[in-house]
């Protein structure tokens, strides 16, 4: 049936163009010959335009030209009309130039094709613009106004998909680009510079306005942002500056700015063929898969089609979150459930040998700095070091080919005991690394990720959410910053690169004050900055005020990617793994000074945090 319907509309196409091209043969005879013209005359017109019908239904078709539908004509339809009726057009003049008595002369045949190009895309043109007209609203005045930052590439298209909504109608356009003032874009003119949104939104009463410059440096979205908020106007996007010309969706999705946008970071370019050799077909287990980072590295691992995901979590309903998305989106790919705890080698080596992975990416692991450093810092040790041996030497035990260990900035001079554990699991690796030539165990470290389960972001939300205070340890502090889909794009691609044994860093980007994250979250809210005051608390347990990606005693090589380096991490003696098992295998719990003492026996580096303390607490304060 849906067969029939697409030869039906074909089919009215075909006879639409043919009467067409008859007006055009017609019009195109009276404007050079008026009403006149001989019975022969006439008669050969008959005859050639019988011909033409013909030729002309042949080269259409051939052209692609009744294969368009009418309600979406642009202007690849149009190219399509304007080739079709010069080439039919062309095969006539030929034809008929060594046809005898033939009475077409040379202009005959420049006036025809012009009218037949006119009649056959300004009916399609037309007919889209009264189905838009019907669709869309016939007053223009459907939707909520909405002023729109930029008049390039990006705001055109956006543009022109929002005259399609019912929900947002763009009535400005604004722009600091000085040559484009006055111009009219899809009907939308661009009124005036970024700067002028105050007065422009004022005097057309719009509360809203939608940045559309992707390419613009953060320092300008940041100042974007800022002139919203002085002009009272809630700053929109579509998913991601990086997405505004994405056509993936009917409509674009209007959100709020978030603060992630506003972050100095470039989009990441994978290695597909490498990802594809690592992954595809193969058997990909992860542990700690319910997380933040470990849940999305199975949603991107997924996407390269691997013969079975086999998804290790100690938390059920994590577990079932992550299961059920991998549902959602691939339902086709198999997925094991193994719910387990890393410290228990029972489990670990049950689902090694069930599965026989050939790649394990182990992202389990204690990550909260304050709640290791105090009152569990034997059981982030136990997690975080005899978690990642476990899991390791099984690895070697049942045949994976490649173990890719998620580490972490404080794992670099540790100021805490969550960064000594990451440092020292790090080691185990590279020990492990220089007694068996398979797997390949490759280490990444990153900072903080956004939006992440203990992310600062969350808290402030919350905090704004509730009309403040919001709380910043100190002012001075900074930390590095990357998304959740950026830092496991740069896992998977540090496992596809690895050779055994390095240490990759990230490109963490500029590190970014929490001061300037918590004034750019205010600006982003609906409360005035007035009302909303920010107080310093102190720095927590372990906390540094910076972190850093190396150790001093470390230094790096690039690698053919480049966000991607290798650390040369000090060198670690294998015969050290023993004596550190008999540490961690110890039956009775380490109190929390007894911990730290001996990690400074194991990881010399580490030096436990001395912790700033500020003059005063201090409410309101804003970064100068």
């Amino acid at each position: 049936m849906k067969a029939f319907n697409i030869n039906v509309n074909a089919l009215l196409a075909f006879f639409h163009d043919a009467l067409a091209l008859v007006g055009s043969w017609v019009v195109a005879y009276l404007l050079l010959h008026g009403q006149g013209g001989d019975a022969e005359s006439l008669a050969f017109l008959g005859w050639a335009l019988a011909l033409a019908l013909v030729v002309q239904g042949i080269v259409n078709a051939a052209f692609g030209v009744y294969q368009g539908i009418w309600r979406y004509t642009s202007v690849p339809d149009v190219q399509r009309i304007v080739a079709g009726a010069v080439a039919g057009t062309g095969i006539m003049g030929l034809a008929l130039a060594f046809t005898p008595g033939a009475s077409l002369t040379l202009p005959y045949f420049i006036i025809q094709p012009m009218i037949l190009i006119f009649l056959m895309a300004g009916s399609r043109i037309s007919y889209r613009s009264w189905k838009e007209y019907t669709l869309y609203g016939k007053s223009g005045q459907v939707g909520t106004p909405v002023i729109v930052l930029g008049a390039g590439d990006a705001a055109v298209g956006l543009v022109k998909e929002l005259s399609r909504s019912q929900d947002w109608r763009v009535v400005a356009l604004l722009d600091d680009d000085a040559h484009k003032r006055n111009r009219v874009l899809h009907g939308v003119r661009v009124l005036g510079e970024l700067n002028d949104l105050p007065r422009v939104a004022q005097r057309l009463k719009v509360r809203h306005a939608i940045v559309a410059m992707p390419s613009v440096p953060y320092r300008v979205r940041r100042r974007v942002v800022e002139v919203c908020k002085k002009a009272g106007v809630t700053a929109m996007t579509v998913p991601t500056f990086n997405q505004l010309t994405s056509a993936k969706a009917a409509h674009p999705k209007i959100r709020k700015v978030a603060v992630e946008d506003l972050m100095k970071r470039e989009s990441v370019t994978l290695d597909d063929a490498g990802l594809q050799d690592l992954l595809s077909a193969k058997v990909v287990m992860v542990t700690g898969a319910g997380g933040s980072i470990g849940s999305e590295l199975c949603l991107q691992i997924a996407a390269y089609q691997p013969s079975m995901l086999v998804l290790f979590e100690q938390n059920e309903f994590a577990m079932y979150r992550i299961e059920q998305a991998l549902r959602d989106n691939f339902p086709e790919m198999p997925v094991a459930n193994a719910i387990g705890d890393i410290k228990n080698a029972p489990r670990v080596n049950q689902v090694m040998h069930q599965y026989s992975p050939a790649v394990v990416f182990h992202a389990a692991a204690y990550k909260h700095v304050p709640l290791m450093e105090e009152a569990n810092a034997w059981e982030a040790v136990q997690n975080n070091v005899l978690g990642t041996y476990i899991v390791a030497r099984a690895a070697i035990d049942y045949g994976v080919k490649k173990f890719v260990f998620v580490s972490t900035d404080k794992a670099v001079n540790p100021t805490n005991v969550m960064g000594a554990t990451k440092r020292l699991a790090e080691m185990i690796c590279q020990a492990l690394q220089q007694s068996t030539p398979v797997p390949r165990f490759e280490m990444v470290r990153f900072g903080n990720v956004l939006g992440s389960a203990g992310s600062v972001i969350p808290r402030f939300a919350e905090q704004i959410e509730r009309g403040g205070p919001v709380t910043v340890t100190h002012p001075d502090m900074v930390r590095y910053f990357m998304s959740i889909p950026e830092a496991a794009q740069l896992v998977l691609q540090a496992g596809c690169m690895g050779l055994g044994g390095e240490i990759f860093v990230m490109d963490m980007g500029e590190p970014v004050k929490i001061l300037d994250l918590a004034n750019d979250m205010i600006r982003l809210s609906e409360g005035s900055e007035s009302d909303i005051k920010i107080v310093y608390t102190g720095l927590r347990p372990g906390e540094k005020l910076f972190e850093e990606l190396l150790a001093d005693d470390e230094h790096t090589r690039p690698t053919p990617h480049p966000k991607l380096r290798i650390a040369k991490a000090r060198e670690v003696d294998p015969g050290w793994l023993n004596g550190l098992l008999q540490w961690l295998n110890q039956d009775r719990i380490r109190d929390d000074i007894e911990v730290r003492r001996d990690l400074k026996r194991w990881v010399p580096e580490y030096v436990s945090a001395v912790r700033p303390k500020l003059k005063a607490v201090s409410a309101g304060q804003r970064a100068g």
